[in-house]
């Protein structure tokens, strides 16, 4: 008899559970929005990262060197040493892994995009709702003679508005800072 995980036993609470299906209801429908050439290239892509894909390969690749240089007996040579009609065949199934890789990755960046957009906006909504529950805190204090525990600048900080266009270019400002550290040399001392 197995024995269940604590993980498993731990009640996952009902707003978790909605959330976790909300969420697998957007993925549900992003999949399938997707268009034909879409799935396709999604396909190529898993099954040429597969193991499968690489024994495959070896396999039909070794085969093809021991036909074409004589090492098995009764099956004809038909591409002599260079190979090169192995060497177009791989060429051009390069040609078409590698569209059928970047056409995946391409809709897999446009989707990790909309998760981003969504987590962008979760996290405007929570600030929000933040800010509203501290200018009712501070509503409260106010309220009991707590004067003392509202003139905090950091509460005052938080509750104040903030614009995320704002908080953007300070953000790429200290990015581009970072970077143009990185980029120079070091200083010796």
């Amino acid at each position: 008899m197995k024995k269940k995980s604590p993980a498993k036993e731990a009640k996952v609470p009902k707003v978790a559970r909605s959330n976790i299906e909300a969420i697998m209801h957007i993925e549900q429908d992003f999949l399938q929005q997707r268009s034909f050439c879409d799935r396709i290239s999604d396909f190529v892509s898993a099954l040429a990262g597969s193991l499968g894909f690489v024994v495959f390969h070896i396999v039909v690749l070794s085969a093809w060197i021991l036909i074409n240089i004589g090492m098995i007996p009764g099956l004809p040579v038909f591409d002599r040493f260079p190979f090169g009609l192995l060497s177009l065949v791989v060429g051009i199934e390069a040609i078409f892994l590698s569209t059928f890789v970047l056409m995946s990755q391409n809709r897999q960046t446009h989707q990790a995009d909309h998760w981003a957009h969504l987590d962008l906006q979760v996290g405007l909504l929570a600030e929000q709702e933040t800010a509203k529950i501290l200018h009712l805190v501070k509503a409260i204090c106010s309220e009991l003679g707590l004067e003392k525990q509202i003139q905090d600048r950091e509460i005052g900080e938080m509750i104040g508005k903030k614009s995320v266009g704002e908080l953007a270019e300070k953000l790429a400002e200290n990015l581009e800072k970072t970077r143009e550290e990185q980029k120079a040399p070091p200083v010796n001392s």
